[in-house]
């Protein structure tokens, strides 16, 4: 019982330490580098508000599955 039991705590120490450097290395793979913006400040902001009136569309019923 003893065994498994040290098995089991092994293995969640591996996957708690996988879990650990996997997140630190995406932190530090955006904290390198800022891509380069693909869109226009425009047109990011036109997007934005119609996704806001496609939010408020649904919820609201006035777009959608009547």
């Amino acid at each position: 019982m003893r065994l498994i039991l040290l098995v089991a705590f092994v293995a969640v120490v591996v996957v708690a330490i996988t879990a650990l450097l996997g997140t630190l290395l995406a932190v530090g793979r955006t904290a390198t580098g800022k891509d380069e913006e693909i869109m226009p400040a425009k047109f990011r902001r036109i997007t934005y508000v119609l996704l806001v009136v496609l939010l408020f569309g649904v919820t609201s019923g006035w777009l959608g599955a009547a």
